[in-house]
Parts: C-alpha cells; sequence; structure tokens
C-alpha cells in the first residue's frame, strides 16, 4: 500500500485521490491537472492544495482506470494506490491534513492570526501612548527598538514570499514584506506598523469568518450522545461514546440515539432514519440490518456491533467533508487574486513613474505605500464568500464551497426529482377503497380501531382521516403490533388485521381478488395496506407522498431568480409524473427513467451550453447529482450516496432554501463587486494624491485600514441577509 496516493472515496463518474505530496505543493497540483486533461474521458479536474485531494470527474462508462491510476503515480510518486483499479467506497470521505481538522484537535487558524494581531496592535497601543498620552518621541529608523520589530514581525511574509519565489511567483507576501522594509529603512517603521497591522487584521477576520462557518456547519451535524451502554460478559455497561471500539456490541433501547455505525445482531426496533434519509416514516430494523450513527430507536431493542466509530462514522466523515468546502475557492475568487496580483505590478510602475516625473522620493514612497497593500482586493471576495456560506450554515443549508455557491445563481437549468423533493415523504390517504358490500365509512373505522395506538405514520394518517371525518374508533380488546408488517387486533369478537401482503399471508387470508384492485394503486407509487375482517378481506387504504406547500411559489420564484427552463425528471409512471407537473407549472417533464438515465439527461443538457443544477435526494439521483453543474441534495441526502454527490445539502428538507441559495449567490457576487470597487477605487485615488505630494505615508496606511475596514464591514451584511420567505400553499389538489 502506497502512503502518498489513496483513493479516498469514489462513485459512478467521479473519484477523489489523497496525494500527500501534493500538500501545499501548488507546483505538483498544476503539473497533475495538465498532464490529467490529457487522458481521454476525464471531463473536470479539481486539485486542492489545502488538503492534497485531487477529484476527478471522467465518462462512468469507463470502468478501466489503469491509465490514470498510472498517470498519477508517475507524477506524484510510485507504488500503487490503495483501491487502485477497484474504486471501492471511501474508508474515510475526508482527508486527514491538519488544516482541515480546526474543528477538532488540530490547528485553529484563529488563534494564530489572533496572536499576529494582537501582537502587532501591543506595539502601535504602546506607541499611542508614548507619543499621544506621554508626550514622548520614539524613534522610527531601522536599528531602533521600533524598526527591528517591525523587521521581526515581516518575517512571516518574508517566508511566505521565499517559498512563492522558489516557484517563480512574485505576490503580495512578498510586495508587503518589501514595502516594510523600505518603510524602515526611510525611517518610517510606524507607517510600516500601519501596513502589518492592516495585514494581520484582515487575516484574522478572514478566519474568524471561516472558523464561524465551520462551527455553524458542525452544529447542523451533531451526530451522537455522550454516553451509551455496551454489552460485556453479557451485561449492560455505561461507557462513553467517545471510549468505543470496533467490534464493541452497543445496547440501544427506545428514545436513544444510534451513536455508531454497525449491524443488529440482536433483537429488532423501528427507527426513525429522517436524519439520514430525510424520510420521516418508522424503518423496521432487525437482526442482520445496517444502522448509522445519528438514528434515533423508536421503539424495541436492539444489539449493534459496531462496525465504525467516532470520527469514522457516516456522519463524522459528512461533518469533516462538509467543513472542507470553506477551501474549495469560488472562480470569482481567482479574478479578486489576479486583480490583486496586477495591483502589485501597477504599484512597481506607479512607484517609478512617480520618481521619474516628480524627482521625489518622498512621494514615491507614499505611493509605494498606497499600492504595496492590496488586501482589501483579496478580502474582497473571500469574505464575501466565506460570510455568505456562513448565513447559509445557520439557516441549515451546507454549501461545499464557494464555486457551488457562485455557480448555484448562474445555472440556467434546474431539475427536479419528484418523491421527496417536490413532494414530501410525509404519507397522505390518497384512496380508500371498499371491498365485498363494505362501506367506505365502515372501512375507515375498522382501521382507525385497529390502528389508534400504532405510532406509526401510516397509523397517524388514518387517525387524521377519520377525524377529519367525524369518525370514532372503537374499542379493542386485543392489540398486536407485527414490526415490517401490520396490526392485529380483537373488536367485538372479531379479528382484524391493518398490514401488508406480509400480514395477510401470515394469518392466511385469501388476497388474489383484492390484489387486482391493488394493481393499478401500486403501479402508481401507491403503498397499499389490506383491512381484514375474520380472513375476508374488506378494503384497501392506499397512501401517498403530499406535495410540499412550498413547491408551487419555489418553482415560480426560481424562474423569477433566472432560471430559464424547470425540469422534472423522476423514475415514476409518465401519468403520475404529469399529473405533478401540471400542478405546479413545470412543462418538461421525463418520466420512468433509471438512474444511469437521469445522469444522461443532465448530460444532454450540458452538451447544448447550459449551466445545469439538479436537486435530489435519494440513491438513484447520485449518478445525476454528481454530473451537474451544481447538485443539490434534499435532507441532508436522502442517502449516503446522495450527500456524498451532492455539492449543497438542505438540511431542513425545505425547498425555500434552493431559492434562498440562488438569492444568495447572486447577492454574494453583488457584494463581491462592490468590494472591488471599494479597494480599487481608493487605492487610484491614493496614487494621485501621493503623486501630487498631498498624501503623507501614514495617511497611505490609513488609506489602507479605512478601505479594508469598508470591505469587510460590507461582506458581513451577508451574514444577515434574509430574502422574503416563500409563501407555502395548501390548497394544491392531492395527487
Amino acid at each position: 500500500m502506497n502512503q502518498n496516493i489513496s483513493i479516498r472515496h469514489s462513485i459512478p463518474g467521479r473519484v477523489r485521490f489523497r496525494i500527500r505530496s501534493m500538500s501545499n505543493n501548488p507546483s505538483l497540483a498544476e503539473k497533475l491537472d495538465n498532464e490529467l486533461k490529457k487522458i481521454s474521458h476525464i471531463e473536470y479536474i479539481r486539485p486542492n492544495i489545502h488538503c492534497g485531494s485531487l477529484t476527478i470527474r471522467f465518462n462512468p462508462e469507463l470502468e478501466d482506470l489503469t491509465a490514470l491510476v498510472s498517470c498519477i503515480q508517475e507524477l506524484a510518486g510510485n507504488g500503487k494506490p490503495s483501491g487502485a483499479g477497484t474504486l471501492s467506497p471511501c474508508a474515510s470521505s475526508m482527508c486527514e491534513c491538519k488544516a482541515c481538522r480546526t474543528t477538532n484537535a488540530g490547528c485553529n487558524p484563529v488563534k494564530s492570526s489572533l496572536v499576529r494581531f494582537l501582537a502587532v496592535s501591543s506595539v502601535m497601543g504602546v506607541v499611542f501612548v508614548r507619543t499621544t498620552v506621554m508626550g514622548l518621541a520614539v524613534a522610527e529608523t531601522a536599528l531602533s527598538p521600533l524598526g527591528l520589530i517591525a523587521i521581526g514581525l515581516s518575517l512571516p511574509l518574508f517566508k511566505k514570499a521565499y517559498h512563492q519565489l522558489k516557484q517563480k511567483r512574485f505576490t503580495l507576501e512578498a510586495f508587503l514584506g518589501a514595502s516594510c522594509v523600505a518603510a524602515v529603512a526611510a525611517g518610517e517603521a510606524l507607517t510600516a506598523f500601519e501596513v502589518l497591522w492592516i495585514n494581520s487584521g484582515a487575516e484574522l477576520v478572514k478566519s474568524w469568518i471561516t472558523e464561524r462557518s465551520r462551527k455553524s456547519i458542525s452544529s447542523i451535524l451533531e451526530v451522537t450522545s455522550h454516553h451509551t451502554f455496551v454489552l460485556a460478559d453479557g451485561v449492560e455497561v455505561e461507557k462513553e461514546v467517545r471510549d468505543l471500539r470496533k467490534g464493541d456490541t452497543v445496547v440501544l433501547h427506545t428514545g436513544e440515539k444510534v451513536c455508531v455505525d454497525g449491524e443488529i445482531v440482536d433483537g429488532e426496533a423501528l427507527l426513525d432514519e429522517s436524519p439520514i434519509s430525510g424520510r420521516s416514516d418508522l424503518i423496521h430494523r432487525k437482526s442482520g440490518d445496517k444502522v448509522l450513527a445519528g438514528t434515533f430507536v423508536r421503539q424495541g431493542v436492539i444489539y449493534v456491533k459496531a462496525r465504525e466509530v467516532g470520527d469514522r462514522t457516516y456522519l463524522s466523515r459528512i461533518l469533516k467533508m462538509v467543513e472542507d468546502s470553506l477551501e474549495n475557492r469560488a472562480p470569482i475568487e481567482g479574478v479578486a487574486d489576479r486583480l490583486a496580483a496586477n495591483l502589485i505590478r501597477l504599484g512597481f510602475v506607479t512607484t517609478a513613474g512617480t520618481w521619474l516625473l516628480t524627482g521625489s522620493l518622498y512621494r514615491a514612497f507614499t505611493v509605494l505605500l498606497v499600492m504595496a497593500c492590496p488586501c482589501a482586493t483579496v478580502l474582497a471576495a473571500s469574505t464575501a464568500v466565506s460570510a455568505a456560506i456562513s448565513a447559509a450554515a445557520k439557516r441549515n443549508i451546507l454549501i461545499k464551497g464557494g464555486r457551488y455557491l457562485e455557480e448555484a445563481g448562474r445555472t440556467e437549468i434546474i431539475c427536479f426529482d419528484k418523491t421527496g423533493t417536490l413532494t414530501t415523504n410525509e404519507p397522505i390517504l390518497s384512496d380508500i377503497v371498499p371491498l365485498n358490500g363494505t362501506e367506505q365509512k365502515i372501512l375507515l373505522q375498522t382501521a382507525v380501531s385497529v390502528e389508534m395506538h400504532n405510532h406509526h405514520p401510516l397509523a397517524q394518517t388514518i387517525k387524521h382521516e377519520a377525524d377529519k371525518q367525524g369518525i370514532e374508533p372503537k374499542a379493542h380488546t386485543v392489540c398486536e403490533y407485527l414490526p415490517g408488517m401490520g396490526m392485529r387486533a380483537e373488536i367485538s369478537g372479531s379479528e382484524i388485521l391493518v398490514g401488508n401482503g406480509k400480514l395477510m399471508d401470515r394469518y392466511e387470508v385469501d388476497t388474489s381478488a383484492a390484489a387486482a384492485e391493488a394493481a393499478p394503486l401500486h403501479s402508481r407509487g401507491r403503498t397499499v395496506l389490506f383491512v381484514a375482517d375474520s380472513k375476508r378481506v374488506t378494503g384497501l387504504l392506499a397512501f401517498d407522498n403530499m406535495i410540499r406547500p412550498e413547491s408551487r411559489e419555489a418553482v415560480s420564484r426560481l424562474r423569477t431568480g433566472g432560471a430559464k427552463d424547470i425540469i422534472l425528471i423522476t423514475g415514476d409512471e409518465r401519468n403520475t409524473a404529469m399529473e405533478l407537473a401540471g400542478k405546479l407549472g413545470i412543462t418538461e417533464v421525463h418520466a420512468s427513467v433509471m438512474p444511469e438515465d437521469k445522469a444522461g439527461i443532465v448530460a444532454e443538457l450540458q452538451t447544448q451550453g447550459a449551466a445545469v443544477l439538479m436537486i435530489g435526494d435519494g440513491v438513484n439521483d447520485a449518478l445525476a447529482l454528481a454530473r451537474a453543474d451544481v447538485g443539490v441534495a434534499m435532507g441532508a441526502g436522502g442517502s449516503e450516496v446522495a450527500i456524498e454527490a451532492a455539492d449543497i445539502a438542505l438540511v431542513n428538507d425545505d425547498l425555500g432554501g434552493l431559492v434562498y441559495v440562488q438569492s444568495l449567490s447572486r447577492e454574494t457576487l453583488r457584494v463581491v463587486h462592490q468590494n472591488f470597487w471599494i479597494a480599487s477605487g481608493s487605492n487610484l485615488a491614493g496614487v494621485v494624491l501621493g503623486a501630487m505630494g498631498l498624501l503623507s505615508p501614514v495617511m497611505a496606511g490609513l488609506i489602507h485600514i479605512g478601505h479594508s475596514l469598508g470591505v469587510l464591514a460590507n461582506s458581513a451584511r451577508l451574514l444577515r441577509y434574509d430574502p422574503p420567505a416563500l409563501e407555502t400553499s395548501n390548497t394544491l389538489p392531492e395527487q
């Protein structure tokens, strides 16, 4: 196994490599990017030097990636990558670099930035007290204490500049460091401190916004309780969750949260898996079934053998993945970097030009100081994007990087899955079908009499419908719940059954005639329960998912927000899909499609030059989510694969979140462009004033303070961004 290269995660059409030697190595990242693009079938490459990861999107029909793996081995290191050729699902979805572990035991960028900022601020505070309060002079020459401290605090800039110059890049850090030295050499050490103060303050604010975003994301994915019970020598022993190990048998009772990923080895229970799947109905799990951390035991007791614990569980891996999102830069952040680089070049030209035209080193030095710190330009995009991601996280919306935030507002086509996306996972009683001469009200009364003490979502729906029709349940003498099948009760001496075909088979009820009535309901995607009285089927109850109350308004607002086309892509049969599309005003429908067909439809739309956003919630949507320019998962991803493949996750299962992201994207770009004007405009004004001799070196430093604070304040507005909420409607016709 190669310690340098490994496959960390893969789904059909996309794979992510962990390449340790690429960490903080932009030259290798650029080399891999350029060379891998030459391989046919590769459609997209994204290197991330902060984590040493390389994400590649390719034609999913390509099964043999030998050429790709060999190329990476040759370019980045020797040996065979773990998992090479098999592309098995990841053991850990995230990289293990320290830069990505800011919420755990790794480095905290805020702390280091704060220490540097306080150091600079302390020195400036002492100078202020001596000069303003005590009236004492302070020496600012190169060999004075103030000058030596300024050079010492500039060392981190020189260190960064040294590494960048080795890569033949002359960047902001080199320019800032040179400016500080020039200021000290000219006897203006206090001016050097102004530059350092702005630089350290900007880094502090940027780190604070980033860390705030990470913490907001962390609070969304609170995965486990603090303690649980473990089976040891046949006895349940309380144990801290952090002390659990693989192979432990965890005992989980009614009402407790599952704290490990594992397999049930004994017992059975109803589980609430909505934190993982977004589905509100309770799922029956028994021995041999797998469970995930973050789900809840609602009824029963299960013994789970731990397969993954701690930060190796599925939800913990998701947390790491979305924390890494802040390193996934938006394209407009690259614009900011290029603009800052151009300002650096312009700084040299204007400084030299001022000296040649005026012959004044004083004026040239002032111009140099004005142009020496394009911090505000660099911060123009990064602070706005970080603030926007933080604002979205507070609304329980996970955005895995600035690039997806930016692209969400530019997508021209939005493709919707149906079930769990435009419809809810909450059941409604869509059809009541009496059989064998039974009256509809009698059928419903019989069913509610059996289900009156059952907390299953389907039972609750039956009770709600009975209450709406004013039907009172009859008392039962015996009531028995059979997990995964239904309910049995005795009412007035008769045995009543309400459940699925398995329950009918268990009690030898003939369902052949009723099955013919149930077939068309099944074909329309309905869940059907049989009602039997004394081994005779008296009727059917069919359940469907209701249309989300915000769906119609969401579709309308997305169109208003810039989406040219709204398309429904679903595996449901065409009549059901067209029925829903008609209610929501969607004109283009692709029905009865397989998962690979969904991805094919998205790819075809992209070949027409359109940017496509796909929103879904299930495993069957994963390929399309990965293929789309922006993939959005409902309910933190209706499945593990969906959340892994998606670029944005709406944790609250609310389509209003998608409208919010579209609006937030556009507002973020507007704020970024405002920031560019604030930064560039003040710099140009400072250059003119400096060249005319109307600006001192100290005032040049104050310009940096002013426009940097202006950019930060403008970006901070996004933390409170709150567009008009969606109007929900409960008047849509039921499906």
